[in-house]
């Protein structure tokens, strides 16, 4: 595996992803977010952590929003409906286990 610097990822006008690794039990996805850019409501049949790395944004799990920071991560739980609002310019890592997307 080849080293990769999570700075490399460019911010788009849309969702820029980058697979970090992808293997049959999980995957590691590094997504930027221009500020205001939001991913809207959706379920997931397995657990989700999002790990912010720079900029804020608001993660919506259930009725609930959670502001994080640069260095602070959260549990999306299984079957709850969660997303995302960049507050600023936002880069984050996406860990998850291998599922179906709803």
């Amino acid at each position: 595996m080849a080293k990769i610097n999570l700075k490399d990822i460019e911010f788009l006008d849309i969702i820029n992803k980058k697979f970090v690794f992808d293997n049959e039990q999980s995957s590691l996805t590094l997504l930027s977010f221009k500020k205001g850019h939001e991913r809207s409501l959706h379920c997931d049949e397995k657990d989700e952590v999002a790990i912010i790395i720079e900029g804020q944004a608001d993660i919506m799990i259930g009725k609930e929003v959670h502001r994080l920071y640069a260095n602070e991560m959260i549990v999306m739980p299984a079957k709850v409906p969660h997303g995302l609002k960049a507050v600023q310019n936002t880069k984050m890592l996406l860990l998850r286990p291998k599922h179906t997307h709803d």
